[in-house]
């Protein structure tokens, strides 16, 4: 038996790592890189896209919960690991325990992170958190130089680092500039206030490329380095990471008139050869992308006839040569993700990241190339 006969994913590791390199050739060398692996990796896998990304180039990882911090490390990745979001005080002994960088907004998470640290004879490594625009989590860039100064007071604490994130630096160049002058003006107050910083970053994929003041000493990538450029970049030789594939599972033809899959929303204009495909909404592929999404099923586009189902998708095989058991691509090289977030009206990010654990993933190491 196939080992994969439905529905499955692959994961082509050296894709990442050429992605890595491209974009560090892009922005040259003098830049820490930090692969944004929340959410499983975007969905590409958290422990094996970690592992791999930390031994082939990548020197921080960057996650948005203290468990998936623990996942990495429970896995023996060793490098630096940032958690992005907020945590709560009762999140603090575990996110000292296993070095995990964790960025505040207020003084009570440092405190619950310096007590953490001082039970456990350590240090806790934190991060300043400066709110320049998104009005999401954060000090604001008046508070932020004097909650650095109280932090930084604090026993068993060091102030490792400081930060923002950006609103829309793919498509709106001024107010990106305007949240870079804000967090420009908070470490400037912090410097003249004796405060230096070991770690500054602001800059996500569309920073990373199209403002060179946003890059500081590190930067945090995430979509762009799985080979997904929805919003342009010019990265030259991005290559898509995840291919998601799916079998045919069956074959009928039906005659004009007849209906096509629930609800009657399909009706057929003519003969047509229908396939099923072992995949549906139960595993992730969207039902939004019903009667309106396509397949790449032996080098042709194939149009997915009425509604997504949970666990198939009909698809029109008429005019292309296709068999029970032959694979369709579901997105990849020919089925780019911006393609169906362009369709859904949703980003690239949901697309990949809403996709289900009970679809396999089979990781592609470069030795297996």
């Amino acid at each position: 038996m196939k080992p994969y006969p439905r529905t499955w994913i692959e994961i082509d590791l050296s894709a990442l790592e050429n992605n890595v390199n491209s974009i560090r050739a892009k922005i040259g060398p003098d830049h820490k890189f930090g692969l944004v692996a929340k959410a499983d990796a975007y969905g590409h896998g958290l422990v094996p896209v970690g592992r791999f990304a930390s031994l082939r180039g990548v020197d921080w990882l960057c996650v948005a919960t203290v468990q998936e911090g623990i996942a990495l490390r429970d896995a023996g990745v060793d490098c630096p690991v940032l958690i992005l979001s907020p945590i709560l005080p009762l999140e603090a002994e575990q996110a000292v325990f296993y070095r995990l960088r964790v960025q505040v907004e207020d003084i009570e998470v440092a405190m619950a992170m310096s007590a953490a640290a001082d039970r456990q004879e350590t240090k806790a490594l934190v991060h300043i958190k400066v709110d320049t625009g998104i009005s999401r989590f954060g000090a604001t860039p008046v508070e932020a130089s004097d909650l650095a100064i109280a932090v930084s007071q604090l026993p068993s604490v060091e102030v490792e680092g400081i930060s923002t994130h950006f609103a829309d630096s793919a498509n709106d160049p001024d107010r990106t500039a305007s949240q870079i002058r804000k967090f420009q003006a908070v470490l400037d107050v912090c410097h003249s206030m004796g405060l230096q910083f070991k770690v500054v970053h602001a800059a996500n994929s569309a920073g990373t490329i199209r403002f060179s003041a946003a890059r500081q000493n590190l930067v945090r990538v995430g979509i762009a380095a799985y080979g997904i450029d929805p919003y342009g970049l010019g990265i030259e030789g991005l290559k898509p990471v995840m291919t998601w594939r799916a079998r045919i599972m069956g074959i009928r033809t039906r005659a004009a008139g007849a209906w096509v899959s629930y609800g009657s929303t399909c009706q057929l204009a003519r003969e047509t050869r229908i396939a099923t495909i072992g995949v549906g909404y139960g595993d992730g592929y969207p039902r939004g992308l019903s009667n309106k999404g396509e397949v790449w099923c032996n080098n042709t586009r194939c149009p997915i006839l009425g509604l997504v189902c949970m666990d198939q998708i009909l698809i029109d095989v008429t005019d292309v040569e296709a068999g029970v058991g032959d694979e369709v691509e579901l997105l990849g090289e020919n089925i780019l993700v911006p393609e169906l977030a362009a369709a859904l009206q949703t980003n690239s990010h949901e697309i990949i990241t809403r996709i289900m654990s009970r679809v396999p993933r089979r990781y592609i190491h470069p030795a297996m190339k």
